[in-house]
């Protein structure tokens, strides 16, 4: 079986970056903020890196149907 995460990212047009979200509260010039779905969990590393490639299968899941969505009324 497959890495969920990385078969929604090739789903994507672009790779989704943690700096991309809605859900990161990071400073552009500080290149690193907290990840709002790591802190609700209360995970000890709940801050990230700007340009690490997003690893929440439920905001990858939410973009990827977003994305096909679109697509699909481009049509």
């Amino acid at each position: 079986m497959g890495d969920v995460t990385e078969d929604l990212q090739r789903q994507l047009p672009h790779r989704h970056l943690c700096k991309d979200c809605d859900k990161w509260y990071g400073q552009e010039d500080d290149e690193y903020g907290p990840c709002s779905y790591k802190n609700l969990r209360k995970e000890k590393k709940y801050v990230t890196y700007g340009y690490h490639e997003c690893d929440e299968e439920e905001e990858l899941r939410l973009r990827v149907e977003r994305w096909q969505g679109q697509s699909a009324s481009g049509r």
